[in-house]
């Protein structure tokens, strides 16, 4: 943790990048205590925790402008602290720089069984954030919803649906289960076949439970229609949000059981990759363009481990083939909380522990946390980019690169990239505008987008009206409910009615 004798290098470092960060805030705090509860939660709810460094004025280039009483605001701060649910225990320090009084706040990133973190007075769906950038937001229920089910130990792969029946499962699949049962595991084994389904959780009170419909199923998708996997090959390095399908040189749905479905996408990536011709021993052989151990690791991994629960089972996995990559996306962030950086090393928990079990059996996959070190392996081994496993807001995506992601042309990938958010970004930017030839709530602009008010408060509204392009009909009320935007070429002062507008900010 950055303490005194390192603070000032942490405020010069903010000055020189110009930004908050995932797990930095910068508050002012020149004329008084800032309320800070939304991203007290945030922090505390990621692993990472935060710093919010108090004596910064963003607004004014983030200059230093020094806190009105050091003490006093720890004071204050530590009321805020107290109003959320756990109550937070921030480490406090303070700093002269520049002859002014700096201080920060560190906050802890809690254990899952401690999340949320919320503010008590809103409750736990209204006052739970998570950070995206720079940005305090929501909770949205698929979080709220993984948290509670960790820490009761709800198992969603032996749900059963009132759609399922007996019926529904492959006889044949069946009796392979069984046969295999009963040499992997002999203790199962001696029990009669009934029991055996029973007790390895591929039925409950008759019926076939979501891990074994999943496993054992005749079609499980007539249960679970988007409990499957779509791929997609791309001509480019980039899915494009306008894309209409003409780039797409193949775009496959694949449904089954575990097993048919990872043969399934096997076969799509080797067909839709190159294979090269190398010299080994005297002899010509065929190299696939992606280590196929690895391929077939990502896709176990993503079926696998995947979130079954109620607000992700109508998600399919989506993998996309690139030019230069391969990725594959399934909903469910890494389970329990944990770390990215313990994947592969760590005993971690397991979200779906009956559908890992049968799956072992059918020596389909193994749960022994070695996923990832063998994607890494052979990666390594074919040479090729260190392979990226990003945990995201509930989800879970990983890239496996080819040999054309070379240094150049990441280079020039990530240049693009750039040129590409920039665009997206000036694009948001004029659909504001035209939005807003007539006044609109930040709300209906948030709508308009798609996106979480408080983002589009943060990330547009505000610089638009700062840069002139947004003006406020109310510029004497600027916290009115009451209050809308307008691009400034087409403002008009506008006066509310009483009652206010069925749209409010």
């Amino acid at each position: 943790m950055v303490m005194s004798s390192e603070l000032e290098e942490v405020v010069r470092s903010v000055i020189r990048g110009q930004c908050e960060t995932q797990t930095l805030e910068i508050k002012a705090a020149n004329n008084g205590a800032p309320r800070v509860h939304d991203t007290l939660s945030s922090f505390s709810n990621q692993n990472d925790g935060g710093i919010i460094l108090f004596g910064i004025d963003e607004g004014n280039g983030f200059a230093i402008c020094g806190v009105y009483d050091a003490q006093d605001l720890q004071k204050k701060l530590h009321g805020q602290c107290e109003a959320m649910t756990p109550r937070v225990r921030p480490v406090f320090d303070v700093a002269q720089v520049d002859g002014r009084t700096v201080v920060a706040m560190y906050i802890t990133g809690q254990a899952m069984s401690e999340r949320p973190v919320y503010r008590t007075i809103k409750g736990i769906p209204e006052g739970s954030y998570t950070r995206i950038g720079d940005a305090d937001v929501h909770m949205t229920a698929t979080e709220l919803y993984e948290i509670q089910a960790f820490k009761e130990g709800r198992r969603d792969d032996v749900d059963v649906d009132e759609l399922a029946s007996a019926a529904m499962l492959d006889s044949s699949k069946v009796s392979r289960f069984i046969d295999a049962a009963a040499i992997e595991r002999p203790l199962l084994g001696r029990r009669s076949h009934e029991e055996m389904l029973s007790l390895s959780g591929i039925v409950r009170d008759g019926k076939p439970t979501l891990a074994g419909m999943m496993a054992l199923g005749d079609y499980p998708q007539q249960v679970y229609p988007n409990l499957c996997v779509t791929a997609i090959a791309v001509n480019g390095t980039e899915l494009l949000h306008h894309d209409s399908g003409e780039r797409f040189v193949d775009n496959k749905r694949y449904e089954g059981t575990i097993d048919e479905m990872i043969e399934g996408v096997m076969g799509f990536v080797a067909r839709n990759s190159k294979t090269k011709v190398v010299i080994r021993d005297g002899k010509r052989v065929d190299v696939p363009q992606y280590p196929q151990t690895a391929v077939r690791e990502i896709i176990v991994n993503a079926l696998m481990h995947r979130d079954y629960g109620p607000y992700c089972n109508g998600t399919p996995i989506r993998l996309v083939l690139f030019t230069d990559r391969l990725e594959c996306w399934n909903p469910g962030g890494i389970y329990g909380g944990q770390s990215i950086n313990e994947l592969g090393i760590a005993n971690m928990p397991t979200r779906n522990p009956t559908l890992v079990s049968i799956l072992e059996i059918e020596k389909i996959a193994k749960n022994r946390h070695t996923g990832i070190p063998v994607i890494r392996d052979e990666a390594r081994s074919y040479r090729l980019r260190e392979p990226e496993f990003i945990d995201h807001k509930g989800s879970f995506l990983v890239r496996l690169f080819n040999e054309a992601a070379s240094n150049h042309d990441i280079a020039h990938a990530n240049a693009t990239d750039r040129r590409q958010a920039k665009t997206r970004s000036g694009q948001t930017i004029q659909d504001i505008l035209d939005y807003c030839s007539q006044p609109r709530s930040a709300q209906e602009i948030a709508d308009s987008l798609g996106y979480n008010m408080q983002y589009v408060r943060k990330r547009y509204i505000r610089p638009m009206i700062d840069d002139g392009r947004l003006s406020l009909t109310m510029p004497d009320k600027p916290q009115s409910k009451f209050q809308r935007y307008q691009s400034s070429k087409l403002i008009t002062r506008v006066r509310f009615p009483s009652p206010a507008p069925r749209c409010a900010v």
